[in-house]
């Protein structure tokens, strides 16, 4: 063997011996991958670029007979792209730190939205003209998680962003850069027109005593499994994660403290 040759062994075998990266699509194949990959110590993808990689596939638009460009079409693939975005952010608990920190406010938005969908929060409706202590407990939780998301969206959003400069290998990023910017600004805009409305809908939430439930992986298959569930008012209710009244309050009033710290600096 050449000297060479044995470099070249002794390199290839001490190299770790790394899994290749589970692709999306694999996910969407068997479903009950999903749960087993998110239990790993350092799964790749990570949670939240797989959230990114389901909802970008199901937001791709199609191209119809005529090759005219359609919305997203409402099919079984695309529906099951949104629920698996949704139980990677049960798996996270719907911890707003984790998902903010790895997905842009666009990203957010549309995950966010999916959980209303999925929650069967009434459409067409304005959160502040629910009553939430008549409403299904996770049906309520999830108002709840969008409108604090919201506040705090408005609040972080005042603080200066660090611009960098792009280098010569970004400039041709920087049309799909400023196509996000404009679809977040757009995204903030209504957040502040609804802001007096979220802020009214968590201040309702301080007068409710009883527990809430947040969506499981477990609650959001069985809602998939027979969409005409009654969300929150079955089992699938009771199997999903307890939140307390008083944690609820707390996590409400912590909203409070930063939009007043807001007004302060403002």
């Amino acid at each position: 063997m050449s000297a060479e040759a044995a470099d070249r062994e002794a390199v290839t075998g001490s190299r770790p011996n790394t899994p290749p990266q589970t692709s999306w699509f694999e996910f969407l194949l068997d479903p009950s991958l999903l749960e087993h990959h998110l239990q790993k110590v350092n799964p790749d993808p990570s949670p939240v670029q797989l959230v990114i990689q389901f909802l970008e596939q199901a937001s791709k638009p199609s191209v119809n007979e005529q090759n005219l460009v359609q919305p997203p079409a409402d099919n079984r693939r695309n529906r099951t792209l949104k629920l698996l975005a949704l139980k990677v952010a049960a798996h996270l608990r719907w911890d707003l730190d984790v998902l903010e920190k790895g997905l842009t406010i666009p990203v957010l938005n549309m995950l966010l939205n999916e959980l209303l969908c999925a929650s069967k929060v009434p459409p067409g409706v304005k959160h502040v003209d629910l009553d939430l202590s008549t409403l299904p407990p996770t049906t309520a939780m999830a108002v709840l998680i969008y409108n604090r998301w919201a506040i705090r969206t408005i609040v972080l959003s005042s603080f200066p962003e660090k611009q960098s400069k792009p280098g010569p290998h970004q400039l041709n990023m920087m049309s799909l850069v400023q196509q996000e910017k404009e679809l977040t600004d757009n995204i903030l805009s209504v957040l502040k027109e609804q802001a007096t409305d979220s802020i009214m809908v968590l201040e309702a939430a301080l007068n409710i005593k009883k527990d809430f439930y947040i969506h499981t992986l477990r609650t959001l298959d069985l809602l998939a499994a027979d969409p005409s569930t009654a969300n929150g008012e079955t089992e699938s209710s009771t199997a999903g994660l307890r939140i307390s009244a008083d944690e609820l309050h707390c996590q409400v009033q912590f909203y409070y403290l930063m939009l007043v710290l807001k007004n302060d600096a403002d």
